[in-house]
Parts: C-alpha cells; sequence; structure tokens
C-alpha cells in the first residue's frame, strides 16, 4: 500500500494527481455522515423542509444516498447511470410529496458547496492546484445530479396534472348530467374541491373566441376565487361559487368577464341548480354579439332572449310591429317610436317630455297616436311588455 509521500513506483505526474483526487474522494466517503448532517442542517433553513414537509428522517436517508452517489460520479463516469437513476427516483417522490420546484432545486443544488467544503477541509495546501482543475467537474456532477432530479420532477408533476384534470373532469361531469340530480354526487364534488354544495354558483356561457377567453380564465384563477371549466358539446362553461365580495343578486359581476361576450347566470339552489343555470346562460350566450362587449344576463336581456325563443317559434312581435307602424310617414314614426321607448324605460311622462325636450301634451298625443295604430296601450302591463319585447 502507498501513501501520498511514497507514491506509486513508474507513475506519471497524471497518475499521482489522479491518485492524489481518489484519496480525497476517499476520504470524503469516510467523513460522509459528518457531510450529510451539514447538508441536512442547510436544507433545513428552507421554510418548506423546516415545514415538515419532509420528515428529518427521509431527509437524512435521502442525503447519505445521493452524496455518496455523487462521490462516486466524480470518480469515474461508469457510476452515472446509478446517480442518475437515483436522481429520478429522487425527482419523482418530491413531486408526489407536493414539495415545490423551487425548494427541491435549492436543496439538490446544496451538494455541491458541502462537497466543496469536505474537500477543502480534507486537503493540503499543495493541493489547491488539483481542486482548481477539478472544480469544474464536481459543479458539472452535481448539476447532472440535479438535472436528471429535476427532469423526474416535471414529468411527474405534469402526469399529476394530467391526472388531477381527468379526475376533476369526471366529478364536473357528472353535475352536469344525470347523476347531478343526486344529493351523494354534489357532496363528493363539494368534498372533493372543498366547496359548498349549498352556495349559490355562477355560470358563465360561450362559444366561439368567446369560449377561448373562459379557458384563459379557467387557467389563470385568482386567489379568492376558484373556477371550474366544463366542455359540452359547442358550449364551454365556467363556474364558481358566489361569495359576498363579488356581490349577490342579479348584479353580480366578476371584472375579468367585462369584456367577455357570453351568456351569464346565477344558481340560487346552489349546485342542484347548477345544471338549469347552464341552460340559460348558454340560451343567453346566443345573443351574444362580437361588437358588443361583457356577459348578457337575464335581467338585463330577458326581452331578447324571449324575441329569440318566440321569433323561433314563427311569431314575430318585431315584424308585426313594424308592420303596423308602416302605415304612418316614417317621421311620425320614428318620432313615435322614440317616445315609445323613452316611456317605456322612465315609466313617466313628465320625465320623457323632459329627457326629449318636449310638452307634456306633445308626448301624450304621440302616445295615444301610437295606440291608435297599434292597439297597444302601454298603460296596461302586458301590452307595454309585448312593446319591450319586440324592440329589445
Amino acid at each position: 500500500m502507498h501513501t501520498p509521500d511514497s507514491p506509486t513506483p513508474g507513475a506519471t505526474a497524471t497518475d499521482r494527481t489522479d491518485e492524489r483526487w481518489f484519496e480525497l474522494l476517499n476520504d470524503l466517503k469516510l467523513s460522509l455522515p459528518r457531510l450529510r448532517e451539514m447538508f441536512v442542517a442547510r436544507v433545513q433553513e428552507t421554510p418548506e423542509y423546516s415545514q415538515h414537509a419532509v420528515s428529518a428522517e427521509e431527509l437524512q436517508q435521502a442525503a447519505s444516498v445521493a452524496l455518496s452517489l455523487i462521490l462516486d460520479a466524480m470518480s469515474g463516469e461508469q457510476y452515472y447511470p446509478r446517480m442518475r437513476v437515483y436522481g429520478t427516483e429522487l425527482g419523482t417522490l418530491r413531486a408526489r410529496q407536493g414539495l415545490s420546484s423551487e425548494a427541491l432545486m435549492s436543496a439538490v443544488r446544496l451538494d455541491f458547496p458541502v462537497i466543496w467544503a469536505g474537500l477543502l477541509e480534507a486537503s493540503r495546501p499543495e493541493d489547491a492546484e488539483l481542486l482548481t482543475c477539478r472544480a469544474e467537474e464536481v459543479w458539472r456532477v452535481v448539476d447532472d445530479f440535479a438535472q436528471a432530479t429535476r427532469d423526474s420532477y416535471i414529468d411527474t408533476r405534469i402526469r399529476m396534472a394530467q391526472e388531477e384534470s381527468g379526475v376533476r373532469q369526471e366529478f364536473i361531469a357528472a353535475l352536469f348530467g344525470a347523476q347531478g340530480r343526486l344529493a351523494e354526487v354534489r357532496e363528493r364534488f363539494a368534498n372533493a374541491f372543498e366547496t359548498d354544495s349549498e352556495a349559490p354558483y355562477v355560470i358563465a356561457a360561450a362559444t366561439g373566441s368567446a369560449a377561448v377567453q373562459l379557458r384563459q380564465l379557467a387557467s389563470f384563477p385568482t386567489r379568492d376565487k376558484r373556477v371550474f371549466l366544463h366542455e359540452a358539446e359547442n358550449c364551454t362553461y365556467l363556474f364558481w361559487p358566489e361569495t359576498a365580495t363579488h356581490g349577490a343578486g342579479n348584479n353580480f359581476r366578476w371584472a375579468p368577464l367585462n369584456k367577455v361576450s357570453c351568456g351569464l347566470a346565477r344558481s340560487e339552489h346552489g349546485l342542484s341548480g347548477l345544471a338549469a343555470a347552464a341552460r340559460v346562460a348558454a340560451a343567453l350566450s346566443e345573443l351574444a354579439d362580437p361588437a358588443e362587449s361583457g356577459p348578457k344576463t337575464v335581467d338585463r336581456d330577458w326581452p331578447r332572449m324571449a324575441r329569440s325563443r318566440l321569433d323561433e317559434l314563427g311569431i314575430e312581435l318585431r315584424a308585426e310591429l313594424e308592420a303596423q307602424m308602416a302605415q304612418c310617414r316614417p317621421e311620425e314614426a320614428d318620432r313615435m317610436r322614440e317616445t315609445v321607448l323613452c316611456f317605456i324605460a322612465n315609466g313617466s311622462v313628465s320625465d320623457t317630455a323632459a329627457e326629449l325636450y318636449c310638452h307634456r301634451n306633445t308626448i301624450l298625443n304621440r302616445l295615444r297616436r301610437f295606440r291608435e295604430v297599434t292597439g297597444l296601450d302601454l298603460t296596461i302591463p302586458h301590452q307595454a311588455a309585448r312593446i319591450v319585447i319586440a324592440w329589445s
């Protein structure tokens, strides 16, 4: 057996340098418990590790294996496969444990300063040149281990996201199907996603380019709103539990939807009424005009919705009203239409006169003339409703 003071006979300077390097690595392996404790102490300074995301025992075991395999790989590339395999296993494990990628990579890269500190402690002054030459190699080995760990972590997180998305969509699809009528299905959804099955829900529906906007909103939920996405036939739905901070009743709004041309409805009965609210939202979305920004709601757009359904049945109130107005001169018809719409909006002859800069009697005369032409009296609610729907 030879020592650093008695080099191998016939060895070249390179051989002697390699021998000294292997001696240093052997010294590090002998001091592995101390290196492990140094590594664990530094890792536990990271908040996620200190909050017991990984137990101390597991962390010590992982540190021992990783440091040992990295030291082996620093001895020769024939040891690389074992090191990479363990890096892959470690990345998968930490992804499943829910550790963040930042915390994981911060910990893995601590292998370099720990090993380097061990080398400095084990070396002699005359080893300075050797360490300088080997520094890049040490970093390369640690970086290769980190790369294997990171790649595995990312692949696992992608698979987990795909698995979660699949399960999530199964739960959501059940809500909108026949199973959604079962209380246990709704409770299962609420428990799985930590939401309230009885809370009011808001649902948006859209097609075409507006549907793309809904999908984008689903990809970037806000901290105070958890949203769920559902695709059915040619319609995209986005729904969420309503909270006090987002309004209530007919005034519910979500700022990101302000420029999305979609239908918006509300389920007062929680998840049990979600499918019905979805049908209302889908019907409202059919009224959406790309030139108009913002969602359509029952409160504001029920006349257009009613006219659309009546038109489908062949009851064309607008065409009938326009045909009756055609017996008047165009100027007279325009003035009557303007007066009628203004009166319907405010319900007051005086307010209508003020808004149109007319005398009160002028307004009364126009309304009377409108009644003569169409047979519709604006003071009778159900007749006024015909006009609201026809001219919506």
